[in-house]
């Protein structure tokens, strides 16, 4: 899928779709009729797997290699784990856009650093850690704020949500074999809703709690992104239930829900509304993972005027690299943004 130029492989004009919640925040339309600035921004989130070293020796530089050919504005990481620095060293040496800064959100000793954000954009703050709630760490998010070119600023938090067994997104592929095969399905619809409790527990205390106080009355625009361990309610809805790979199935899943509830827009289903045409796989790319329902759980979810300009999911090796496996057990994912005041 790679090399691509931003033009190229983001010009999704017809399925551009206008975030407008947020609280004492216009709508990008709004924005637009007052003839007020936008200011377009790249977001990406990808787990890398181990560090960059999931997949096996070798592999980190060809992990940078993607990286940079995708230049990201904001990078949300997830499982960066000992290769914050090269990877801060390999965009500013490669992406084009001058010197970037990595914030290391998960405050612990290399290898067990989760999280980070990079990006080349000032930044105008770092939100102090989540506390106080049952289930979230810096383990699982953080967040800083930056400085557009017009001046404006945005919200970048990143997140990494629980994974358990057993998994929503296995049950339903359990599920899915079984339909395939003439059988009833293994797992009732109570327990697959139920393994995706956990997940809903956090998200919503990431919601309710963590986000309003670390924000402390901030209104600027807002993304969040990350590993959510979790497959998106909308997908799983019954208007979706006639798609290829859905068999049938839906279900009233309730984590993403929680995100979308608080008037976030999930980004890449905004850029693809249909959910049967592109599904966004996002778990996994490695060949061990043969699927046959779609696992969308690596998002990017954006509040405020925001309008979503495109959106894709990177999963096949550069060419250059030539044949063989993709470099995460994860997709990466990609959000072309423009944010209006």
């Amino acid at each position: 899928m790679s090399p691509f130029s931003r033009r190229d492989l983001f010009r999704t004009s017809a399925a551009a779709a206008t975030v407008a919640a947020g609280a004492g925040l216009l709508p990008a339309t709004s924005a637009a009729a007052a003839g007020r600035p936008a200011t377009s921004v790249r977001v990406m989130t990808w787990n890398i797997y181990k560090g960059g070293h999931g997949i096996g020796a070798g592999n980190l530089p060809h992990v940078l290699d993607q990286l940079v050919e995708l230049r990201p504005d904001i990078y949300l990481a997830v499982e960066t784990y000992g290769s914050g620095e090269a990877i801060r060293e390999a965009l500013s040496r490669g992406a084009g856009h001058g010197r970037y800064t990595g914030v290391q959100i998960t405050d612990r000793p290399a290898g067990k650093d989760n999280l980070w954000i990079f990006t080349h954009l000032p930044i105008a703050h770092v939100y102090p850690k989540p506390a106080g709630g049952p289930h979230i760490t810096d383990f699982n998010l953080g967040g800083i704020r930056v400085r557009l070119a017009d001046g404006q600023q945005l919200n970048a938090f990143v997140t990494w949500i629980n994974y358990t067994d057993p998994w929503v997104g296995y049950l339903i592929d359990e599920n899915a074999a079984g339909v395939r095969a003439g059988l009833t399905p293994r797992h009732t619809a109570e327990q697959v809703v139920a393994a995706d409790q956990r997940q809903t527990a956090q998200l919503r205390e990431v919601v309710d709690r963590h986000l309003p106080a670390m924000l402390a009355g901030n209104t600027d625009p807002l993304v969040i992104g990350g590993d959510l361990n979790t497959v998106p309610a909308e997908d799983w809805s019954a208007t979706w239930a006639a798609a290829p790979n859905h068999l049938g199935m839906s279900y009233p899943l309730t984590a993403t829900k929680v995100v979308t509830d608080a008037g976030f827009v999930d980004t890449f289903r905004a850029a693809h509304p249909d959910a049967g045409a592109v599904e966004g796989r996002t778990w996994s790319p490695l060949p061990t993972e043969r699927l046959i329902t779609p696992q969308r759980i690596d998002m990017i979810f954006a509040r405020g005027p925001v309008t979503v300009e495109g959106a894709q999911v990177v999963d096949q090796r550069m060419r250059r690299h030539g044949p063989g496996t993709f470099y995460s057990d994860h997709a990466a994912v990609v959000a072309d943004l423009r944010i209006s005041r």
